[in-house]
């Protein structure tokens, strides 16, 4: 059965919107929910058995949190494709998913898929194979990764439009072009009822080879000064 955008419709006002303006999903192939978590060296949490034992930890997790952006908290759940076990995971607000660090590493060997919204309506669609960032993109037509048409027959047959003045379905379309790469259906009853183990991620630390600092010259106007890394590591060691 050909997936369809239409199909997931019902995210849009699934719980009433909250997950659908600020979510990561993440199908992995033939990996457990625990094997997931180990490969992102999560520190455990436990399991929650349903959606809102979930939802309430990560309330809990951001709470806690000073700064957002340094760690991430995820929640795999099993599942049984077509072709064999899935792992779903979960993450509310979280980036895990879309991070090609971390999911270069945990797709070695297997098959990795992931869509994420955030709060400024970014969404991000993202298919791993062995290491590899296959397919990835924001807007259909501007598509990156080693092979970014790979997709375009399974885009079209979702309800991307490819031409000039295509269509872009959005959410619901990277829902189902994950579908169309996993064999995976995802439902509401799915993510209602799910026993999620949980798991805290540390985020990789961006590589950077310089900053541009913001300070006045000497009439009070704004500039940018650029300041290598290694002026920076310099400085550090000889203040």
């Amino acid at each position: 059965m050909t997936a369809c955008a239409d199909d997931y419709a019902w995210f849009d006002d699934y719980r009433r919107g909250w997950l659908s303006e600020m979510y990561c999903l993440t199908l992995i192939k033939d990996l457990t929910p625990v094997e997931f978590l180990s490969r992102l060296d999560a520190e455990f949490q436990g399991d929650f058995t349903g959606m809102d034992a979930f939802a309430a930890r990560d309330m809990e997790f951001q709470d806690s949190q000073d700064l957002y952006g340094d760690y991430m908290l995820v929640g795999a759940a099993p599942l049984l494709g077509p072709d064999g076990p899935w792992t779903l995971a979960v993450e509310i607000n979280g980036t895990v998913g879309t991070d090609d660090r971390l999911m270069a590493t945990a797709s070695a060997g297997t098959r990795i898929v992931s869509h994420y919204r955030n709060v400024n309506a970014l969404t991000l669609f993202h298919w791993w194979e062995d290491g590899d960032l296959r397919t990835s993109f924001e807007r259909p037509r501007s598509r990156s990764g080693s092979t970014p048409d790979a997709l375009l027959s399974a885009m079209s047959r979702v309800g991307y439009g490819l031409g000039a003045d295509g269509s872009d379905p959005g959410v619901p379309g990277k829902f189902a072009l994950a579908e169309e790469l996993t064999g995976v259906r995802i439902t509401a009853d799915l993510l209602d009822d799910a026993t999620y183990t949980a798991g805290i991620v540390t985020m990789p630390v961006p590589e950077w080879t310089s900053i541009t600092i913001d300070i006045p010259d000497a009439n009070g106007e704004r500039i940018g000064k650029k300041v290598t890394r290694q002026e920076v590591e310099r400085a550090m060691r000889h203040p």
